[in-house]
């Protein structure tokens, strides 16, 4: 979402899924390669996707997302959308909050099994852009509501969960969502191209009183995202209208490159494109904040796993919380898929899957032939870090209760209705 605001550009960057694959930006290349087709065959291959991700437990909670109905929206008006990562919010005085961003469906949420996805696109592409365009044509505007989630800007040792982790998602009750506005899509773009395909966005594009956390995904897509975005469109991707801030001035200072056009209003000497100057040049802006915000950090900078990993709680948690005809569909492409993997990335996946909940480990164990007797020989990853919790359910592998979700609100759990689609 691209904000044209008086203060410049702010872009909202997100998902229609509330969590990621991996918390540390260093492995985004791996988990993308592991995605996309084998570089040799160029098929893609479950046995890649499930070999990554069976080494990888961290992705069980997206993994539990991804393969149910939630992985795939009817159409983009029944969709919701989530900023996944941690941002932070800073005042006047400096004073600070963390914050997560959801967007939801006044519409509601509908999804679709594997088998409806399939049955539309054996009758073409492009199916949701079409409902889409239809929708608006026919005066039925879309509307979205959008809620943000606050915390203390501080690290909540009382949590079992790093707040800064996006692997996770914060509990309603404790952190209830806040409405804060609405979107209402009332046009389509008049160019499709210039207006969707060249529409450029990074989640380092912010304006004032709005911030990073140090959410360790979030640092590495502020590096990244603009760095796609020229390669991708091109250097001056900025200077597009449908990029380029609409309702203040762009004083950069920048020049040159491919495909430029538009040259950044200067000072009173256009000879001076460089800060300082006493020859006419342009000054920089005050910063409105504070330099002193946010808590105090002592401590030493280390490349190391952060310590509330957690990888199974809320997976499981998400999975009790699915309905039911989505929990049925979620089983049926985990055994399809992970079937197509070797012996021992199936073994490992029912071992995670027992951790995460019982149930789901059992059932994707049975439709691969794979017992909880069968993998209880086996030790955590290299690395890994097991709670408490964690290692009572894996000395009673396969005979564990049923996580307690009583009165547990998650964001992304709101109901789903099913799209059926016949051929």
């Amino acid at each position: 979402m691209k904000f044209y605001t008086e203060d410049g550009n702010w872009d909202l960057v997100g998902n229609n899924l509330g969590v990621f694959f991996i918390r540390d930006a260093i492995k985004f290349p791996d988990v993308i390669h592991a995605l996309k087709p084998d570089p040799v065959t160029f098929e893609q291959q479950p046995r890649r996707i499930f070999d990554f991700m069976s080494q990888t437990p961290e992705c069980m909670h997206m993994l539990v997302n991804l393969f149910s109905p939630r992985g795939i929206p009817a159409d983009y008006r029944h969709m919701q959308g989530f900023g996944v990562n941690t941002y932070k919010w800073v005042n006047t005085e400096g004073e600070t909050k963390l914050v997560k961003y959801h967007w939801m469906p006044k519409q509601g949420v509908r999804s679709m099994t594997e088998e409806d996805a399939a049955n539309v696109q054996a009758d073409g592409l492009g199916h949701a852009t079409k409902d889409l365009y239809e929708a608006v044509g026919r005066g039925e505007y879309p509307e979205w509501e959008l809620l943000v989630q606050m915390m203390d800007d501080h690290d909540h040792p009382e949590l079992d969960f790093d707040p800064l982790d996006d692997t996770k998602t914060w509990p309603e009750r404790d952190f209830p969502p806040k409405p804060v506005g609405r979107m209402v899509l009332d046009r389509m773009p008049a160019d499709f191209f210039a207006e969707n395909e060249q529409i450029s966005f990074g989640t380092g594009v912010l304006v004032d009183g709005l911030d990073f956390s140090d959410d360790k995904m979030l640092v590495g897509r502020t590096f990244s995202y603009s760095d796609t975005q020229r390669h991708r469109v091109g250097p001056n991707y900025l200077q597009l209208p449908v990029n380029r801030p609409r309702h203040v001035d762009v004083r950069t200072n920048q020049r040159d490159g491919q495909m430029t056009y538009v040259v950044d209003a200067a000072g009173e000497n256009p000879s001076v494109n460089y800060e300082p100057s006493i020859t006419g040049g342009l000054r920089e802006g005050a910063y409105p904040t504070h330099d002193e915000q946010g808590p105090e950090i002592r401590g030493r900078l280390t490349r190391a796993r952060i310590e509330r990993a957690n990888d199974y709680q809320q997976a499981g948690q998400r999975y009790l919380l699915l309905q039911d005809w989505e929990r049925d569909d979620l089983v049926k492409n985990f055994t399809d898929l992970i079937s197509q993997c070797d012996r021992a990335v199936q073994e490992r996946m029912v071992w995670h899957f027992l951790l995460v909940e019982n149930d789901l480990g059992r059932r994707v164990g049975e439709g691969l032939g794979i017992m909880p007797e069968d993998v209880a020989h086996l030790e955590p990853l290299p690395g890994q870090s097991l709670t408490e919790e964690d290692r009572k359910r894996l000395a009673s592998l396969g005979d564990n209760p049923p996580r307690d979700v009583e009165g547990l609100t998650m964001t992304h759990c709101v109901p789903d209705t099913r799209h059926v689609v016949t051929r």
